[in-house]
């Protein structure tokens, strides 16, 4: 039964972190446009930020292969995971707004809101399906341990795809005008994935 919990808590909290790293390290939010443009430096922002968002909430083929080539699913199936069906299931729903985009002279803001399933409601589902299987030890008394690991990525995907909506607390993003280009903050991904994984 620990193994059933303890395989299902880790392999979730390893995908999570890893889909939110390659959200974040294939080119969204790195940079915000070029000053050689005839847009204001807040359209600029403003254009840059739902260009990259809007790749995402499309699932674009360039968005998709970036992080599939970024994201090492492979460990999924040992589980019996399509990996790339996790990630379309875990963005399936995601939206965004930009609430505000501020700029002062060589700084700007960009306030936005993520909309996706949430990582808390994630969890809770998750484990009430892990202590529902482990309530009945005879229903994997007799199992292998690959069957073991197929039940736990059964349990991992209905979990997710019971997952409601839920928009994260607003992030604010600073970025530094650089040569021309606006260049977010380095601390950008931390707070991203803040927001992620709270919501």
């Amino acid at each position: 039964m620990d193994y059933v919990k303890l395989k299902s808590h880790t392999l979730i909290t390893r995908v999570a972190y890893a889909v939110f790293a390659a959200l974040l390290g294939v080119g969204l939010l790195s940079l915000a446009g070029c000053g050689s443009s005839q847009q204001s430096d807040e359209e600029l922002v403003r254009s840059s930020l739902a260009s990259e968002l809007d790749s995402i909430k499309n699932l674009d083929e360039k968005f998709v292969n970036e992080i599939s080539e970024a994201v090492d699913m492979s460990r999924l199936s040992l589980y019996g995971i399509d990996g790339m069906e996790f990630m379309r299931s875990y963005l399936e729903g995601f939206d965004y707004t930009i609430d505000s985009v501020t700029v002062d002279g060589e700084t700007a803001q960009a306030q936005l809101t993520l909309t996706c399933k949430s990582y808390t409601g994630y969890q809770k589902a998750l484990q009430e399906a892990v202590d529902a299987i482990t309530a009945n030890p005879e229903e994997i008394a007799g199992m292998s341990n690959d069957d073991i690991n197929k039940k736990i990525g059964e349990i991992v995907i209905q979990s997710l795809n019971g997952v409601e909506l839920k928009p994260t607390e607003p992030v604010t993003i600073s970025y530094t005008k650089v040569d021309d280009t606006w260049e977010a903050a380095s601390s950008t991904s931390g707070d991203i994935a803040a927001a992620l994984m709270t919501n």
